[in-house]
């Protein structure tokens, strides 16, 4: 009963804490990079209602179900507005449970084996990066921690009835993200039973999630045609699942390759693993080492399925994070007798020792190099400096102090994953946000806009693209009107704004250029673009 109640508090306390991290600051941060199109589907839902499907430029959008729109509109709700925060409050959500159902899947061994895949989850960019944003990722996420940790536990617990909610979440993970939302965590599934020797339930749930797949992709076509007719009915049908068949432009590999970068350093760590699993699985099978065979079977079949598709991101593999954080983590549960394991552990211990060093040094070179360039990051140097400094020392002692030994790995990881996250936090947002940043510029752009009642037209940009970036960044409810040839340009009525990139204005002949006026240039994001009026707009 006592392990119980501290698992349970451990797990609130990885919660909270998860959910501070991931929203802090969001409230005064710009809408960055991908999110941009998230966040004008939050903006339409918030202006003109719910719908099936997320809407731009009052047309619904094929490649998303509504239903993360709708969370964020459900966000914006309470907390008064769509915001930065609103916007990733969701996936801030459901990053944190992600974290508390990792840490429940590896302390139902060990709270140390629990705690140190958090603080692996902790140290991988990725997974930082998608709780502080708009990710639709983290939906099949945190569904492929939550089955496995539901039959897993169901097993162990001898409870078979709690596996039959793995069902509704494969629900929730097609209602969130599709049909890859349902794919993945029944994949997840279905390794596991074949790991197990379970061909009955491998076959139940196979054919069960199957099933659920052939309903849920028919009730969603069905409210596509409902929607937009058949021709929006068969771009859904492109998009979800067709159009990532036939863009073949990355190897088969990629995923098992880019995920040492993407993914560091739980998945080098979880690769580095594998051999040993592999040699002493047969001598010795442990309880802990059954587990992390399993894992090994979450996270190759998410990598080999999704390796299927030619359309290939690195963020579409995230569900496989939790369990190379937990594969990660294995050394530092190994027995002594494991000698592998045991050198693998001294050897990544003195890698985190110097982790808030290499830190430091990295926000130095920022600093000399912003110097160098005349530019203005915003960085806090003071503060992220001072942080690591006392990181450091904080590693230093748990190293080298003998009273510390019994937490000596634990402690080192869980410093080097608050290094990290003030690294992150104090050096590489302001980064991202000093590259891509967009509002100031459009603001002022719109000021000059209103004033002389101008209409907002994009040149030969692709409403999917740039103008989504502009849109989100104004403050007005006006639709934007897109042309794409010269004819049309010279055409075009009086008192216009139009909003171009820089390739596309330099581009346009020296007599048509000529008739114009520009009115502004900067970036939007990291596109250089120009604002340019005809003379008659400017009256």
């Amino acid at each position: 009963m006592l392990a119980a109640y501290r698992n349970t508090l451990e797990s609130l306390i990885i919660f909270c804490l998860g959910l501070i991290l991931f929203v802090i600051g969001s409230g005064s941060r710009e809408i960055l990079g991908f999110d941009s199109r998230f966040y004008l589907f939050a903006l339409e839902m918030w202006r003109y209602g719910t719908s099936w499907f997320p809407m731009t430029y009052h047309l619904p959008y094929p490649d998303y179900p509504a239903a993360s729109t709708l969370l964020i509109y459900l966000s914006a709700r309470l907390l008064g507005g769509v915001s930065k925060l609103s916007a990733v409050l969701p996936s801030a959500v459901l990053a944190a449970a992600t974290l508390v159902l990792t840490y429940r899947i590896g302390s139902q061994h060990s709270r140390r084996f629990g705690w140190c895949a958090v603080f692996f989850l902790l140290l991988t960019l990725t997974f930082i990066k998608s709780a502080r944003s708009i990710a639709l990722d983290m939906y099949p996420t945190v569904i492929c921690a939550g089955v496995f940790y539901l039959i897993y536990s169901a097993d162990r617990a001898n409870h078979p009835n709690r596996g039959l909610w793995v069902y509704p979440l494969l629900f929730l993970g097609f209602a969130f993200r599709g049909p890859i939302g349902l794919v993945m965590p029944a994949g997840v599934i279905c390794a596991y039973y074949l790991q197990t020797k379970n061909i009955r339930k491998l076959l139940l749930s196979g054919f069960a999630a199957l099933l659920l797949l052939f309903v849920c992709t028919a009730a969603l076509l069905v409210l596509a045609r409902h929607t937009g007719g058949d021709i929006f009915m068969r771009e859904v049908m492109r998009m979800e699942v067709l159009g990532r068949m036939d863009n073949p432009y990355l190897p088969v590999y990629f995923y098992f390759t880019d995920s040492f970068g993407s993914y560091a350093l739980a998945y080098p760590v979880a690769c580095l693993v594998l051999p040993g699993v592999a040699y002493y699985f047969s001598r010795e099978s442990s309880s802990e080492m059954k587990l992390v065979y399993l894992l090994f079977g979450w996270m190759a079949i998410i990598l080999a399925g999704m390796s299927i598709p030619d359309d290939k991101k690195v963020r579409y593999i995230l569900p496989m994070l939790p369990a190379a954080a937990l594969i990660a983590s294995y050394p530092f549960i190994a027995p002594a007798r494991q000698r592998y394991f045991v050198l693998l552990r001294k050897a990544l211990a003195r890698v985190f020792l110097v982790l808030p060093l290499l830190f430091f040094l990295g926000v130095l070179f920022i600093r000399y190099d912003e110097h160098a360039h005349s530019l203005s990051l915003g960085i806090r140097y003071t503060v992220i400096l001072v942080l690591l400094s006392v990181l450091q020392v904080i590693s230093l002692i748990l190293f080298y102090a003998g009273q510390f030994r019994s937490v000596r790995e634990p402690g080192l990881l869980c410093v080097s994953a608050l290094s990290f996250i003030f690294t992150f936090l104090y050096c590489i947002e302001p980064i991202q946000l000093y590259f891509d940043k967009a509002r100031d510029f459009v603001q002022a752009v719109e000021a000059k806009r209103n004033l002389r009642s101008a209409r907002l037209v994009f040149y030969r940009e692709k409403p999917d693209g740039l103008p989504i970036k502009y849109l989100i960044n104004m403050n007005s409810l006006d639709q934007p009107e897109f042309i794409d040839n010269e004819s049309a340009l010279m055409r075009f009525a009086p008192a216009a704004f139009f909003v171009t990139s820089q390739a596309y204005y330099d581009a346009l002949p020296v007599p048509v250029a000529a008739r114009f006026r520009i009115i502004a240039k900067n970036r939007l994001g990291h596109v250089p673009v120009v604002v340019f009026t005809n003379r008659e707009g400017l009256e």
